[in-house]
């Protein structure tokens, strides 16, 4: 036999609150989120003028040496000591706008002793008239060292645009360790001078 309980007992009470009627505003939905909106855009903006003002200082401290890096020629005329560093870099800069061109040693022997004769070329691709300073002259060893040295005044009148000129020297019984020539313009200090000897 089935038994059947009082079924009013067993449901419970359903409760209904008020509902706040200012709690749903809407014009406080707005308002909250125009307030964040414009809060957000302000932080937006100081991070971005932030931001600026790093990338300002950036490129400040970094000017002189993207300068130095695009204009070594005007960099070394202003400072005559950076030629030093670009030279430790392996860039040789050219101050004089000339080319040296068509070198040939040619190693002789003339009574009995060895003579080492170096030609060549000085040209000026610039569109300017330039003066040519004196060439240095360098031997080395195997590894890399200057054993010897001289520098040459040509003398020549300066060079107008597209112009060349032709250079000439002998050194009589060079260092038998030598192995290499290397030829540039002579810097103030080295003309004259002959530190190889």
């Amino acid at each position: 036999m089935i038994e059947i309980k009082d079924i009013t007992k067993a449901v419970a009470p359903v409760i209904i609150e008020e509902v706040d009627e200012h709690h749903f505003d809407v014009g406080h939905l707005v308002e909250a989120a125009r307030s964040a909106q414009m809060e957000y855009r302000a932080k937006r903006i100081a991070r971005t003028k932030m931001l600026g003002g790093w990338a300002s200082f950036a490129m400040v401290a970094a000017s002189p040496f993207l300068f130095a890096w695009a204009a070594p020629e005007a960099t070394v005329l202003a400072a005559p000591i950076s030629a030093g560093v670009y030279e430790k870099f392996g860039h040789e800069v050219n101050l004089y706008g000339l080319e040296i061109r068509r070198v040939e040693q040619v190693n002789k022997s003339s009574s009995g002793q060895h003579v080492l004769t170096v030609k060549g070329e000085i040209s000026n691709p610039t569109n300017d008239i330039r003066k040519i300073p004196a060439l240095r002259f360098a031997l080395t060893d195997d590894a890399g060292k200057e054993i010897y040295t001289w520098t040459l005044d040509t003398f020549a009148r300066p060079l107008r645009p597209g112009e060349t000129t032709a250079f000439n020297t002998r050194v009589s019984a060079p260092p038998e360790f030598a192995q290499k020539l290397q030829i540039r313009f002579a810097h103030a200090n080295e003309i004259g001078s002959n530190p190889g000897l």
